[in-house]
């Protein structure tokens, strides 16, 4: 991109395409100074000031995808910079990717920090566009092998996850529901917008009369869906144990206090359910992170539906009123 192009760009205030074109010229640029050399470690470096675990998990493997392309050795680091996981202190001793997953080949960042032979992607960008991924079988099978190979619970994650296995028997066929509520309830402007309490009850009723599913899945964090789909399912109704908010909040979830005091456990536990819908044989939730890990995570589904009515106050059922034109 021209010099001119670039400074357009970061006037208008498109920060994130300044990031894209930040990253493919530093990849660049690192491709041709590192190329054919033995032993090269690739950092990706991820933060976070909101929780957002997988949008780090989509970072994440966008760098180890970029890692394994170019002969180098993929490690992540979620020390250096800001995460709602550890306070700085804390940071100097733990890695927080290390918290949930393992290191995809073996090598933790405190091994190699101090290392020249290295280098460092900021937030590299991942595979967010559910569109695209649905729409491209290639695609979708190269980053679900890529997650099949690199992407391990750490054993204390695996702990969590151990806790709920025998919550699925052999002759269940079970609809996986991802339901986020609270955390977009008062979004900020580009936040896609969310299936109701109604529309979830809704498609899930659908979901079992065409599949022949005879027990749901729900993941949510949010108390009032959870309690709706126990009076609509009861007993046929599964999920894990977890802290979860009632109510509309006026920050997101990453935001809140308490949320940070718990944001380990929390995760811990979110990270678990998206285990186990990936697991389900079949699949609807909004558009979201969540969902896109979901997707990789698994090994298909006799049907995945997503809901997407556009973004909050950008393209939303809302904001697309003709009569207003």
């Amino acid at each position: 991109m021209s010099f001119y192009w670039k400074t357009r760009t970061l006037v208008s205030g498109d920060y994130r395409e300044v990031e894209r074109n930040m990253i493919a010229w530093h990849n660049a640029k690192v491709i041709k100074k590192y190329k054919g050399k033995e032993e090269i470690y690739c950092v990706s470096r991820l933060f976070t000031d909101e929780g957002g675990l997988f949008c780090i998990f989509l970072k994440a493997i966008a760098g180890i995808s970029y890692s394994i392309q170019n002969g180098f050795i993929p490690v992540i680091d979620m020390q250096t910079k800001e995460n709602i996981f550890l306070s700085r202190q804390d940071r100097k001793k733990t890695n927080a990717w290390e918290l949930f997953f393992e290191q995809p080949a073996g090598v933790s960042f405190s091994q190699i920090k101090d290392k020249p032979n290295k280098i460092v992607l900021e937030n590299p960008l991942g595979p967010s566009d559910l569109f695209e991924l649905v729409s491209a079988p290639q695609m979708t099978a190269y980053w679900r092998k890529l997650c099949e190979k690199y992407i391990r619970f750490s054993p204390e994650q695996e702990n969590v996850i151990r806790k709920y296995q025998t919550i699925f028997e052999p002759e269940d066929k079970v609809l996986g529901v991802l339901a986020r509520g609270t955390d977009y309830l008062n979004p900020g402007v580009g936040h896609a917008v969310q299936p109701s309490v109604d529309e979830v009850v809704k498609r899930t009723k659908r979901n079992i009369e065409k599949n022949g599913c005879n027990k749901i899945f729900l993941a949510t964090e949010d108390g009032m869906i959870l309690e709706r789909m126990k009076q609509e399912y009861g007993k046929k109704l599964l999920y894990v144990d977890q802290k979860r908010y009632q109510g509309m909040q006026q920050n997101k979830l990453g935001h809140l206090s308490d949320y940070v005091a718990d944001a380990i456990d929390m995760n811990r536990s979110y990270l678990a359910a998206i285990y186990y819908l990936s697991k389900c044989s079949s699949f609807f939730g909004g558009v979201t992170t969540g969902t896109v890990g979901v997707y990789l995570l698994s090994e298909g589904f006799e049907e995945f539906e997503f809901w997407y009515r556009g973004a909050h106050g950008a393209s939303d059922e809302k904001t697309l009123d003709i009569h207003k034109l």
